[in-house]
């Protein structure tokens, strides 16, 4: 097992986030970005069959991180495709082998133990240049839970780039031992997302995190963080994936997270994103939305 060092351990738990370089291979991850690849083309396509957008307008020989910006900024609909892509309905595949890869799992065990709950609460983010809706207030992500359930679970969030993460395009920026502030009141409302007011932020040197693919932003459920403005021409797309120890509340009781590693009952573990996917249907809820 390679996890965290008692070091990083310990700036973890004294700063409530961490920033670990080139920790994903291209073998992990670039089957979510070729599926998220095929995702964009397939909206593409019906969009061009709806009428919404023309052949020439739908840019297949763009780069990944440029394609969808320029795509909804031809489409007649600007939501259109952006609705098709974002959101928790990528459980798929590559979606599981991330979410799954030895790295992620090596850190959430040093940090809680072997037995691991792949948490129920994740996104896929694209988020689009010039558009609010990507723009994430001070939050802290227990706010987002149930904390009266959750509020003594150790929450391990993987903040995960799909395309280098800077200043210009939207990365997230933490403040500095905020999560030693307790849960705070959230109430500022802007879009669909809760957060914090200026008057109740902490004090705290606020960090901005840029990181490239491969690196990733692992943050505490109480340590407080945003999203800034995408002020570039392309999408900064990202995975957050969640990690919480197997039993505890998760915070949302009728989602169901998967086992994604258990020393005391392996046979337990979910072996593929159909498994995942099963959870759902046997729960009688909706995989796409939730």
């Amino acid at each position: 097992m390679k996890g965290l060092t008692p070091r990083q351990i310990q700036q973890y738990q004294d700063e409530g986030f961490l920033i670990i370089r080139d920790l994903i291979g291209p073998k992990v991850i670039q089957p979510l970005i070729g599926e998220l690849e095929q995702s964009v083309n397939d909206a593409a396509h019906e969009a061009i069959e709806r009428g919404l957008l023309t052949q020439t307008d739908a840019y297949p020989n763009a780069s990944f991180p440029a394609r969808l910006a320029l795509m909804s900024a031809s489409c007649s609909d600007p939501d259109f495709l952006w609705s098709r892509i974002e959101g928790k309905r990528h459980k798929t595949a590559g979606m599981f082998t991330v979410r799954t890869c030895s790295a992620l799992l090596d850190i959430v065990e040093s940090l809680i133990g072997p037995e691991i709950l792949a948490h129920p609460q994740t996104n896929l983010r694209a988020k689009l240049p010039k558009d609010e809706r990507g723009v994430v207030p001070w939050h802290q992500d227990l706010a987002y839970l149930v904390p009266e359930d959750a509020g003594e679970t150790l929450i391990v969030n993987f903040w995960i780039p799909l395309v280098r993460a800077t200043a210009e395009n939207g990365c997230m920026q933490v403040i500095r031992g905020s999560h030693r502030s307790g849960l705070l009141p959230h109430n500022l409302r802007e879009s669909t997302f809760i957060g914090i007011t200026e008057a109740d932020l902490p004090a705290g040197d606020i960090v901005t995190c840029e990181l490239d693919v491969g690196d990733v932003l692992i943050t505490m459920e109480r340590v407080l963080h945003r999203s800034i403005p995408n002020v570039s021409d392309t999408v900064r797309w990202s995975l957050d994936t969640r990690y919480s120890r197997l039993g505890l509340p998760t915070g949302r009781t009728n989602i169901p997270g998967f086992v994604a590693r258990s020393h005391q009952h392996p046979e337990k573990i979910t072996r593929s994103h159909h498994d995942w996917i099963r959870l759902y249907t046997e729960a009688g809820i909706n995989w796409l939305e939730n």
